[in-house]
């Protein structure tokens, strides 16, 4: 392990900005993708990391898409360390059928979304996540992912697919 040289003032307003900028995004992909990660810790673990390595961080030419790709590698290698009888509570969470559909508010039917977009496969529900949530493009996923963007461009025809059969849509915008 190289030893730590100080971070210069530089470095520091630099993170203090990626932080202001990032952290609020960096938060909500964590909390969205990785159930059972802290999402608190896992942005402090990734800025921490990307002060050890300043430079790989001053040399990225998308500060963001590098702490997305941190919080994504740190928030795997955490999620894989879980104890099994956690994973198998989250599948059970996971198999209780949706809410019946009805008349209900908005605030209900923006929960059973929230909850539904929860329960997709973790690949599905990433690219949903970067897409609605970060804002990111087709493109910006398919290389954060470390996929072909045709097959970030079918993760989410399959996510939505799905979430259309949980919540019962049958046509959106007049399509069916």
């Amino acid at each position: 392990m190289n030893p730590r040289r100080p971070l210069t003032a530089d470095d520091r307003a630099l993170l203090e900005s990626l932080l202001r900028d990032c952290g609020p995004r960096l938060y909500g992909y964590v909390r969205k993708v990785f159930r059972g990660v802290d999402a608190d810790d896992a942005v402090a673990e990734v800025f921490a990391r990307a002060a050890d390595n300043i430079a790989s961080l001053r040399a990225a030419k998308r500060k963001d898409l590098y702490l997305l790709t941190a919080a994504r590698n740190y928030c795997r290698d955490r999620y894989r360390r879980k104890l099994p009888t956690t994973m198998s509570n989250e599948r059970l969470a996971e198999s209780a059928p949706p809410a019946t559909a009805g008349s209900e508010s908005r605030d209900e039917l923006v929960e059973r979304l929230r909850d539904a977009v929860a329960r997709l496969p973790e690949r599905q529900r990433e690219v949903v996540v970067l897409r609605m949530t970060a804002g990111l493009k087709f493109e910006e996923i398919a290389k954060l992912v470390g996929v072909p963007l045709g097959t970030a461009l079918s993760r989410m025809s399959a996510a939505v697919q799905r979430l259309r059969r949980e919540l019962g849509v049958t046509h959106v915008c007049g399509r069916r």
